[in-house]
């Protein structure tokens, strides 16, 4: 602590000050464990310790690394980056429910989807997320129960994170959300609504489809009758891509790329303007209809069209035009 007190002096710089910081850090590295304890527990939050000194603090036995962890100022990203990567579970929890952590840090744990740590992350309510990493948390509750209760309390949640949290949290959580956004109380109760069709629709189609009577006939049936989530699901599963491709497909701005999952679905030319119909009279925002010099330029075979209709989905994004 003498050591400590000279080096915190405002008087002392240049090579006397260089010479006390190798001192002081060789100190700390060579005295007892309570010794370092004690000085991690007083000085821990000072902002004027070398650097080094921190660094060796925040990596030592946790008793001693976690009041530097969780208060010193000069702590860097890169350190707790560091720290994130090289230490114990201990210490990269303290990382987590440090506060103030910044977006930088927040990003990397959640990007170890470790539960343990995004837990931690999620009731740490002073720290910094990267722009979507309060949607990353929620989607991440559907299968962590113990993210659930620190998002409901999380300042940061909105009313449409709290729509899909709904979904998946019990009835006395359901009753927290409600109160906590009273005004959006029906449409936290239609999320639940919405999600039974969705999965009975899903459960239907691959019914039918295990049994061999879903046909493109059959689609255009449904969406005759309204059926849209049961028209969205078989459409998925004749063309043998995810109900979340065939959305992306859809909210092209141009309808060539629906026009291909179609043709992979057995739904032929002259029926592709009807389709883009009953989907706008549904209320989906879908791309403006094709002419029928495109439509015939686009046309191939159902085999064709469900390889072409692959090697688009796999290039995650880039969406080729359909000639």
């Amino acid at each position: 602590m003498t050591v400590a007190d000279l080096y915190s002096r405002p008087d002392i710089e240049g090579p006397a000050l260089d010479r006390l910081e190798a001192i002081f850090v060789e100190l700390v590295r060579t005295v007892e464990q309570q010794v370092r304890r004690g000085l991690s527990e007083r000085l821990g939050a000072s902002d004027w310790l070398p650097h080094r000194l921190v660094q060796l603090l925040a990596s030592d036995e946790i008793e001693i690394a976690r009041p530097v962890i969780s208060a010193s100022p000069l702590l860097t990203d890169e350190d707790l980056l560091k720290l994130l990567a090289e230490c114990s579970t201990e210490h990269r929890l303290q990382v987590a429910l440090r506060p103030g952590v910044g977006p930088v840090v927040s990003e990397a744990i959640l990007n170890t989807e470790e539960p343990l740590l995004l837990a931690a992350l999620a009731a740490n309510t002073c720290a910094v997320l990267p722009p979507d990493g309060m949607s990353r948390l929620v989607s991440a509750s559907e299968h962590v129960v113990s993210l659930r209760q620190p998002l409901i309390d999380h300042p940061a949640l909105t009313e449409e994170l709290a729509e899909r949290l709904y979904v998946w949290v019990g009835d006395v959580m359901q009753q927290t959300l409600c109160a906590r956004f009273p005004h959006h109380a029906e449409q936290l109760k239609q999320a639940i609504s919405d999600t039974v069709q969705t999965l009975n629709d899903a459960r239907i189609a691959l019914k039918l489809h295990d049994s061999g009577r879903l046909t493109p006939a059959s689609l255009l049936r449904f969406l005759r009758e309204g059926r849209h989530g049961l028209f969205l699901n078989g459409l998925a599963l004749l063309s043998e891509i995810r109900v979340d491709e065939v959305r992306i497909m859809i909210s092209r701005p141009s309808a060539r790329q629906f026009y291909l999952v179609c043709l992979a679905a057995g739904i032929d030319r002259a029926a592709f303007p009807d389709v883009l119909d009953g989907l706008r009279r549904s209320g989906m925002n879908v791309p403006p209809p094709l002419i029928e010099t495109e439509l015939r330029l686009g046309e191939r075979d159902r085999y064709q069209a469900k390889l072409e209709l692959r090697a688009l989905v796999d290039s995650l994004g880039t969406f080729p035009i359909i000639h």
